[in-house]
């Protein structure tokens, strides 16, 4: 993921999705072959070897191995994560519980920015789904199930859950939605991943549930003994959670305000057009009263677009004195993530426009060298605009009137990166749902698994001094926060333009 603008001093990541697709691919290149894929497989095995990998990659090449900030949890969990993980390793038969169990170790980390993929050709042994007929929702202070056919013997739509095998749910979900990697102190993922807290799902180490209480509408309280079945797809695609995406484009939003769409950071052309649609309607997004920047759908990928648009806006003087302070750069100095610079140098030299970014990472990996040969464990890089330039005249704001940021869950990675830039800015206020949220740890090492079944991500640089600390979002105030459906894009619009007020 691109993460943090960065300067030529240090690495001017904004490419970053072209670089890590590179890079991706030569590790995707080590899907094992049809004819490996067709031999038996001690699934046990392999998965003891790459849960060891696991650990010890990240022993050696994570930076919150060298960093105090932020770093008690991934290194409780990197041990007290693989023996709770190696416990699980007489359950690994088959593909899906080696995947599972992998996906179980890294996602204990919390961390958005660590995690496993399959590699292409890789067998994946047709997961089921079983559910018991209905599913819930999380409301913000409960469970609650949602309409279904009407059947006497499912839950009512609105019954809140209490229990299952007596279990609290918040215990409950803690531990279902735990073992595969969801972070539930984090709401967004909490609501993404509630409509399958009740399902069983084959290969997750957790066995079906027998039967759940619920409080029901009128206050009273029953218990629901509860009967898997297959779920087909058109069941799944009904449970899931759906949300509107932003559109690209630029356009008038009523008598006197402006619409921006921005659903993702990734896409070069569609960003190209945005911001010379922006430069040339850029008086009258000045003059006008309010600016909608819409972020639903967006989770990242090139954080240098957040730069441009933001110096379109509010000129470069404005930006450079109101930035945030986001202070040095700690990078881990390991032969893998050294290698992955010189993998994204190698991709950036064959691109003749991209000389200051060639130069830039060229630097970075004679850093790489260097620290490696002396025995170091990290180096230090300082930040471009390590804080505000606090000029003796205070540049004069352009904008004169309001902008809003509107986002929801998905907001991550770089996309986040503009929410802590944009923030900094006068007269932002955010509106919709709460962000996502990330970790100081970011930039991506990405490195095959032993067995060839399986990738491994992680981030190999720390913000040690960044504002935001790990794991916190972005919440807009309760005036502001759209409580609505999250697919009903006309009415989250019609909210929001009296909500924000002249």
């Amino acid at each position: 993921m691109t993460r943090g603008r960065q300067p030529p001093s240090l690495l001017s990541m904004k490419r970053w999705k072209r670089y890590g697709a590179a890079l991706t691919a030569a590790w995707l290149a080590l899907a094992p072959p049809s004819a490996r894929a067709a031999l038996p497989v001690d699934w046990g095995r392999v998965a003891e070897r790459d849960l060891q990998a696991i650990h010890d990659i990240l022993a050696t090449s994570h930076p919150a191995m060298v960093v105090q900030r932020d770093a008690a949890p991934f290194r409780a969990w990197l041990e007290n994560g693989w023996t709770e993980a190696k416990k699980l390793l007489p359950q690994v038969k088959d593909p899906i519980s080696y995947f599972d169990l992998l996906t179980f170790y890294a996602g204990g980390f919390r961390d958005s920015h660590i995690g496993v993929n399959a590699v292409p050709g890789t067998p994946q042994g047709g997961r089921t789904f079983q559910w018991p007929g209905f599913s819930v929702a999380w409301t913000g202070t409960a469970y609650a199930v949602t309409d279904h056919p009407a059947d006497k013997r499912l839950p009512p739509a609105g019954a809140q859950l209490t229990t299952c095998d007596d279990s609290p749910a918040d215990a409950l979900t803690r531990d279902r939605q735990g073992r595969r990697g969801v972070n539930i102190d984090l709401e967004p993922r909490r609501r993404a991943a509630a409509y399958w807290l009740l399902w069983s799902t084959e290969g997750l180490f957790l066995p079906p549930l027998k039967a759940c209480v619920f409080r029901l509408p009128d206050g009273t309280a029953r218990s629901y003994p509860l009967t898997y079945r297959a779920a087909e797809p058109i069941d799944i695609s009904a449970a899931s959670p759906t949300s509107t995406h932003a559109r690209f484009g630029v356009e008038r939003w009523g008598p006197d305000g402006w619409w921006i769409g921005a659903p993702d950071m990734q896409d070069e052309r569609e960003w190209r057009r945005l911001l010379a649609a922006v430069k040339m309607h850029r008086e009258a997004l000045r003059h006008a009263r309010t600016v909608v920047i819409d972020l639903r759908g967006n989770d990242g990928g090139d954080s240098g677009y957040a730069e441009t648009l933001a110096k379109l806006l509010w000129e470069p003087e404005l930006v450079d004195a109101d930035r945030p302070n986001l202070g040095p750069v700690v990078y881990r100095a390991t032969q893998m993530n050294r290698d992955t610079m010189a993998a994204n140098l190698k991709t950036v030299e064959t691109a003749t426009t991209l000389s200051d970014e060639a130069r830039t990472l060229r630097a970075l990996v004679k850093r790489y060298d260097d620290a490696i040969a002396a025995g170091q464990a990290s180096f230090t890089e300082t930040a471009e605009n390590p804080a505000p330039t606090h000029p003796a005249h205070r540049p004069i704001n352009p904008m004169r009137g309001q902008m809003i940021l509107l986002t929801d869950g998905t907001c991550t990675s770089a996309c986040l990166d503009l929410m802590d830039l944009f923030q900094a800015m006068p007269n932002v206020r955010q509106a919709g749902a709460e962000t996502g949220a990330d970790t100081i740890f970011m930039e991506m090492t990405r490195t095959p698994l032993p067995s060839g079944y399986a990738g491994l991500h992680f981030g190999h640089k720390a913000w040690v001094d960044r504002p935001r600390g790990s794991n916190i979002s972005y919440k807009p105030a309760p005036a502001l926060t759209w409580t609505g459906s999250p697919a009903d894009d006309a009415g989250e619009r019609k909210w929001l333009a009296g909500a924000v007020g002249p």
